[in-house]
């Protein structure tokens, strides 16, 4: 007898319903009017989860099976369908006959050939030669791209509705029947889609979920195939001519959803959406996550863009732009005739915020995804969080610390949209010992809704109780600081702060302490001279892991060295971070001063959506008599111009790039004209680069004003630390082979830092030093070509030999492993990463642009080349690789170099001295 195990006999249950329904759809056939009930089977599967190209192919020949060539016509057209075509000559006829079928016949068709070198020309001549009475335009350009074709064939519509069609895709014979029908019947509607049922590649219907269309903020849930009003496309601007890898649609819808604009779906899928390996959209995926970067710089009143570095990692996730970065401010105006209120608008965000929970909390993930989860009645709320308030309690009392989680958590599951949800779930982790978790779910909500005070007596509790347990008691002061900011009517947290900053001899912060504690929130001076430190965002999880991040600890903490000196005001945004960016501070800042010292600041956060006034802190600031403003371009500038208006004074602003950054040249902003209008109303000037402050005082305007030299410096304990560590064993650690010669270039990926300039020497490096291998740290900026070079190198090198890493929080460790640093940017004021890589005795070869000679001395400490000579940085990185020894004596020179001349001594004097002018010309005034 012949055995079949147990496994081979088991079919996966998808299997085995295509199986069947391939077989039914086999003997119905594909004619008009097929069974009902397996029409609805074959939707049903394809929608929810199932794929197969034969059933694919049935439910379209069911649909066309219906259609015929309908009679041109009559009247204006009420629907303009714009096809772009580039090289799709061989679909276009298909396409184009697939509208002729419609059973609505008041549209009318544009035909844009956008550069085709097929024989488009030739099918489009033909079509209007077979279909001479009906409304079809056709229109020749130069290649423009995927984007202007568009707008340019909503520009010539004459229609109120206008359907993009991409040339490849085709419609059923009633999609403009049924959209217009309801756009017709719902003034409310801004737009309507249909479900879409891909064939080719992919053989499915999607979405499998119902549109919720404030959720198109974080996931995409429709096709560019959707029936808008035209008014709607002109109200936001049309299609953004910068969404030039992909994702158009996609940013168009969020343009509509951020000014009110709504729409529902028809679940039949009467789209059929061409899928092919080498299509826009799969060429799209690849680059997913830059393009959503792209998105979310596009809309900084949509998406917190300072939270990028922290959701950098799930925005990998396909169609999906993480929820935490979501303003909390952001406000949807009311839509609908008249101003109907969206009261259902908060249910639309219950699955993102599922999602969210489930990678937040992952050990609670079965909670979150049960079947009724987001799906709680209101009406009940308040009694079910009694009830279950009281298990959980009664729960934990008895030692059942899980279940008492569980117990939280499945009220949160049933309501994620309510705060008191949330407070409780955080209360009951950090009572179950589960602090990390409690934290981590306050500060993600916390991030979306930073107004609610309930949130805020949640965090100041866990903030407190991570100060007590501590052992490092200048961070555990900066977490009590932080605490009084979030409860500043908390009379026992402001005495608790007190204690610990008299503890470590911060006697002006502990008396401002004792005075809160009292209620007195008025301003006091310690010092003559009071000085505010503007920036826009604080710390590495606000702006991510870069180089005016770390500049801003690197001002800050010199400003502050001493016991001596101004009273000094941090003044800042609040964002759910800038805890942990001020306890991490503080510890950056007790280390770098050493025995010197420093006066730990008073900080204002304010809060978007609240007056300063109403922040006790602003009181307790009182006016500067000093000001400097620190920010990436001009975003702190930006900030500082919202809040009150400030007596005059002398102000600073501090540079860290050249003029070209802001000229538009390395990326899409032409910041220019704006920055002209705002550096007129700063006297002083601080530049890390003399080449670059010459720069600038050649633009008219800036020539007369205050220039003043600060370069900045390295994170030299660090670096001394990581010098006593054995190359080898460190390579080891970071996956790096230890008989590599392995170049580093510590650098966000794009256009401006050269990173194509380096490939394209890397192949004579290869060829001439074999065991070579380039290490990339940093993150990738799509926008900026950054994903184009990453698979260029893939391509040509292999993932092997070139190597993207992406951020790096360790990134130094990178420049100890390394042999030699490589930086060909086109633009760079005074980079810290080549700072860096002297304090750790390392060689650089780089370009000679701006700034990078002042630290690059060629010959002695590195080599230069010029971006018009770029195989000179392929001849320079040869030599070093084969005279190790030079190398090494350059990585010594590099270091004294840096003693010599950036010391963080030397820092902290040359802003004394550049105070000290301010402080001059404030007397004066």
């Amino acid at each position: 007898m012949r055995h079949t195990t147990h496994n081979a006999m088991i079919e996966h249950p998808l299997t085995a319903r295509r199986r069947a329904l391939e077989s039914a759809v086999a003997d119905a056939g594909a004619g008009a009017g097929p069974p009902r009930r397996l029409y609805e089977a074959v939707l049903e599967f394809l929608t929810r989860g199932g794929e197969s190209e034969v059933l694919a192919a049935w439910v379209m020949a069911v649909h066309r099976a219906a259609g015929a060539i309908q009679p041109p016509g009559e009247g204006s057209p009420v629907v303009s369908v714009i096809v772009p075509c580039h090289n799709y000559g061989a679909y276009l006829r298909e396409c184009v006959e697939s509208v002729l079928m419609q059973t609505f016949a008041a549209w009318e068709l544009i035909v844009v050939n956008d550069g085709s070198t097929d024989d488009t020309p030739a099918v489009a001549a033909g079509l209007l030669a077979d279909h001479p009475g009906h409304r079809i335009r056709y229109l020749e350009q130069e290649c423009r791209g995927i984007v202007q074709p568009r707008n340019r064939g909503v520009t010539l519509a004459k229609g109120e509705f206008i359907l993009p069609l991409d040339a490849d895709d085709l419609l059923a014979p009633t999609f403009l029947e049924r959209t217009v029908e309801v756009l017709t019947n719902r003034p409310d509607l801004g737009y309507v889609s249909t479900r879409a049922l891909f064939f080719g590649s992919t053989n499915k219907i999607w979405p499998g979920e119902p549109l919720q269309p404030l959720a198109l903020l974080v996931t995409n849930q429709q096709t560019n195939t959707t029936l808008y009003r035209r008014r709607m496309w002109r109200d936001v601007g049309g299609y953004d001519e910068r969404m030039v890898h992909g994702y158009m649609d996609w940013e168009f819808w969020i343009r509509c959803t951020k000014k009110g604009g709504t729409g529902t779906q028809i679940e039949e899928p009467l789209f059929f959406y061409r899928r092919k390996a080498d299509s826009v959209v799969m060429r799209a995926k690849k680059r997913d996550a830059a393009i959503k970067e792209q998105i979310i710089r596009l809309h900084p009143d949509v998406y917190d863009v300072a939270r990028l570095g922290e959701a950098r990692q799930e925005l990998h996730k396909e169609n999906w732009i993480p929820p935490v970065l979501l303003r909390p401010d952001l406000v949807i105006p009311r839509r609908g005739p008249g101003g109907a209120a969206t009261d259902e608008a908060a249910k639309d965000l219950a699955r993102p915020l599922l999602e969210m929970l489930v990678q937040l909390l992952p050990s609670l993930a079965h909670v979150f995804t049960r079947p009724d989860a987001g799906q709680g009645d209101p009406a009940i709320f308040n009694a079910l969080s009694a009830r279950l308030s009281r298990k959980a309690a009664t729960l934990a009392e008895r030692g059942g610390h899980d279940a008492a989680v569980e117990t939280a958590a499945s009220l949160l599951a049933a309501y994620p949209g309510e705060i008191a949800a949330v407070v409780l779930t955080m209360r009951t982790l950090a009572r179950s010992s589960r602090e990390p978790e409690a934290y981590a779910l306050g500060r993600q909500y916390m991030a979306l809704l930073p107004l609610r005070r309930d949130l805020h007596e949640g965090m100041a509790d866990l903030l407190a109780g991570f100060a007590r347990d501590t052992p490092d008691q200048v961070r555990a002061m900066a977490l009590l600081d932080a605490a009084t900011m979030l409860v500043p009517t908390r009379a026992a947290v402001w005495a608790d702060f007190a204690a610990h900053a008299g503890g470590l001899g911060q006697y002006r912060a502990a008396k401002r302490a004792l005075a809160a504690a009292r209620g007195d929130f008025s301003a006091r001076k310690e010092s003559p001279r009071r000085l505010w430190y503007v920036t826009d965002t604080f710390g590495f999880g606000a702006g991510g892991v870069n180089g005016v991040t770390q500049a801003k600890f690197m001002t800050l903490s010199s400003v502050l060295r001493g016991a001596d000196g101004p009273d000094v005001v941090v003044v800042t945004t609040w964002h759910a971070g800038l805890p942990d960016a001020m306890a991490e501070f503080a510890q950056h800042t007790a280390l770098v001063c050493g025995e010197d010292g420093f006066r730990w600041p008073l900080w204002v956060a304010l809060e978007q959506g609240r007056e300063p006034g109403e922040n006790p802190r602003w009181r307790m600031a009182g006016a500067p008599d000093l000001l400097i403003e620190e920010g990436v371009l001009l975003e702190g500038h930006r900030f500082l111009r919202t809040l009150p208006a400030l007596p005059d004074c002398p102000r600073l602003f501090v540079h860290h790039t050249s003029p070209d950054q802001y000229t538009g040249k390395f990326e899409y902003r032409n910041l220019f004209d704006e920055a002209m209008r705002a550096f007129v109303n700063y006297e002083y000037h601080v530049c890390v680069s003399s080449n670059v402050i010459s720069e600038w005082k050649r633009i008219d305007g800036l020539g007369k004003k205050n220039w003043i030299y600060i370069p900045n410096c390295a994170p030299e304990e660090e670096a001394a630390r990581l010098l006593r560590c054995d190359q080898g064993a460190l390579r080891e650690s970071l996956g790096l082979p230890r008989e590599a010669m392995v170049y580093l270039c510590l650098a966000s990926v794009q256009t401006r830092k050269g990173h194509d300039i380096l490939l394209e020497q890397m192949a004579e490096v290869f060829h001439k030093v074999p065991e070579a291998i380039l290490v990339c740290v940093g993150p990738v900026h799509g926008e900026w070509s950054g994903w184009a070079i990453v698979e260029q190198a893939r391509k040509r090198y292999g993932a092997h030999r070139v190597r993207f890493l992406g951020v790096r929080k360790n990134a130094l460790e990178y420049v100890r492993a390394c042999d030699c640093l490589v930086l060909p940017s086109r633009e760079e004021a005074l980079p810290l990463v080549i700072l860096e890589a002297m304090a750790l005795e390392k060689p650089c070869v780089a370009s000679d642009v701006n700034g990078i000679p002042e630290l690059v001395e060629h010959g002695v400490t590195g080599l230069l080349f010029s971006l018009g000579l770029p195989r000179d940085l392929a001849r320079h990185m040869v030599a070093l690789a084969k005279d190790p020894a030079r190398a090494q004596a350059m990585g010594r020179q590099a270091k004294a170099r840096y003693q010599a001349l950036f010391a963080r001594k030397r820092h902290a004097a040359r802003w004394a001295e550049a105070i000290e002018a301010m402080a001059g010309q404030s007397v004066d005034a």
